[in-house]
């Protein structure tokens, strides 16, 4: 559908007053053609400088073409990184079309849809992850259990496809995401990547859906949940480009959310239930849905306090653990996948906080060191994972409870899962889709900002052959972390001695008067 400001700035072609809504809208269609520019010379370039099978890279398409030699390798990236920019730009100009009310949701998502288009036939981008999810599946149809052996073992016969690190790694994903593999891992490894993309885009769908739902209950703008939920790059890019298991993560948890705020709390945890039972993560959200089914039954009820709390509790615990239960059953498998999810072993990034807080106290204490995990680091990721993320939790959930409003709510369930990013032990710029999406919906419009800034500069970390700058610039950007970290410290005690001072001068100038 064409681009146009909506009816209240839409003015006559011979009014002056007209010409800035004509310019709004030829920005928003050049932001939208631009976009598709971008995606289209991305796909073409996936097929030299993509995430192309480990050792054989004409395994996935034989008849591929590809840049011969390293030279054209490196101008595909670098015509990759200038598509990627101007990606990015034409993401940020549309955002502000959407600022100013001048794009519909509904061309939000025709330009998400048209952006993601050309991205569906290209090679898989900056993550060999597909290869492993072929392989689970394939190891799954053979019998063997996916949670205790790694495609190494069958051996799967895409093997050589994925990068020696990840070849005797267990699935670290649910019975969900278990099945979806299995169901791709047929015929051509290009079918099961094809399927796997398909089952992403799935996911998209339910986000498409559900985010104008959640932010209409919140109060929120659709439009602007949609983009920046939905058309965001790293979505183009990692979740139809690089087909991780996240995209149905995302979309079951806000779909999920919309129902329950609506007031269908069953379904609506049982949708949450099924999130679950792809990745893990999602089960943060569970205590925030009882705060939204309390919430939302406030004005249809006639219960009081804790009749509504009980009936919230029972249902959404009871409709979520049914729904993991019985898919955990249906796919004949156990909790086996939750062990190999704190995965410790990999190399040290600045995407990670406690990670880079671990690598700099390392550093001074031992020396710095280029190879292997040292042990203060994995002392911050314990710490991290087992004593601040529960305590982060806790403290956003007490304060959503105190809110009593579905917004704040549904904001602090974005936050949540926002904390398992920020605090794991490793992060992928993909793992920030599900809490921007939530918060997307439901978050003031500081916070929108400052999550696009960030959805913005993840879009540039991984290049397309998966080549992860966060590792490779990691020494300058774990002390550039650590020293931001520490600034902002300093800057929120010097801002709360303020406001603790500004009080006590108010109270003292109240008992004066009284005096």
């Amino acid at each position: 559908m064409p681009i146009q400001p909506n009816a209240e700035s839409h003015c006559r072609e011979d009014d002056p007053a007209g010409q800035p809504a004509r310019r709004s809208a030829r920005s928003a269609v050049v932001a939208r053609y631009a976009g598709l520019a971008a995606t289209t010379l991305m796909a073409l370039l996936s097929w030299s400088v993509g995430a192309l099978p480990w050792q054989q890279p004409h395994q996935l398409a034989a008849g591929a073409p590809m840049l011969p030699g390293l030279v054209w390798h490196r101008v595909g990236l670098g015509l990759w990184l200038v598509a990627m920019a101007v990606l990015v730009a034409a993401w940020w100009v549309l955002g502000r079309e959407v600022r100013h009310r001048r794009v519909t949701p509904r061309a939000v998502i025709v330009t998400a849809a048209l952006w993601a288009v050309p991205l569906l036939v290209a090679a898989p981008l900056a993550s060999h992850d597909v290869y492993s999810y072929a392989c689970q599946g394939q190891a799954y149809l053979a019998g063997a259990d996916p949670y205790r052996v790694g495609p190494s073992a069958l051996p799967c016969r895409w093997l050589t496809a994925v990068p020696p690190i990840w070849r005797g790694q267990p699935a670290p994903y649910g019975p969900v995401a278990v099945l979806v593999a299995a169901a791709a891992a047929h015929g051509s490894l290009l079918g099961a990547v094809a399927m796997l993309r398909f089952a992403a885009v799935a996911g998209l769908v339910l986000l498409a859906i559900g985010l104008p739902a959640l932010a209409a209950r919140c109060g929120a703008r659709p439009a602007t949940a949609l983009w920046l939920g939905l058309a965001n790059p790293v979505v183009l890019v990692h979740l139809v480009g690089g087909a991780h298991h996240d995209a149905l993560t995302a979309g079951l948890v806000v779909a999920g959310l919309a129902l329950v705020a609506g007031g269908r709390a069953v379904p609506g945890a049982a949708v949450v239930g099924v999130a679950v039972a792809v990745k893990a993560t999602a089960v943060v959200v569970l205590p925030f849905a009882v705060l939204l089914a309390v919430v939302a039954s406030r004005s249809a009820s006639t219960r009081t306090v804790g009749h509504r709390w009980v009936r919230a509790m029972l249902a959404v615990g009871a409709a979520a653990a049914a729904a993991f239960t019985a898919l955990t059953l249906a796919a004949g498998l156990d909790l086996g996948w939750t062990a190999a999810l704190p995965v410790s072993h990999q190399p040290v990034s600045w995407m990670s906080p406690p990670s880079a807080v671990g690598a700099v106290v390392g550093a001074v204490v031992g020396g710095f060191s280029l190879s292997g995990v040292p042990a203060s680091v994995e002392v911050a990721r314990a710490v991290a994972l087992y004593g601040a993320l529960p305590a982060v939790l806790l403290a956003l959930w007490w304060w959503a409870a105190r809110s009593g409003n579905l917004r704040a709510v549904t904001a602090a369930a974005g936050a949540a899962l926002a904390a398992t990013v920020v605090l794991a032990p490793v992060v992928y710029p993909w793992y920030v889709v599900t809490p921007a999406a939530v918060l997307a919906a439901a978050a003031s419009g500081r916070v929108v900002r400052a999550v696009a800034v960030v959805v913005g500069v993840l879009s540039f970390v991984v290049l397309p052959n998966s080549l992860n700058l966060a590792i490779v610039t990691r020494w300058p950007g774990v002390i550039a972390e650590v020293v931001a970290l520490l600034a902002l410290a300093v800057w929120a005690i010097s801002r709360s001695r303020a406001a603790s001072m500004g009080r006590t001068r108010q109270e003292a100038g109240a008992s004066a008067v009284k005096r």
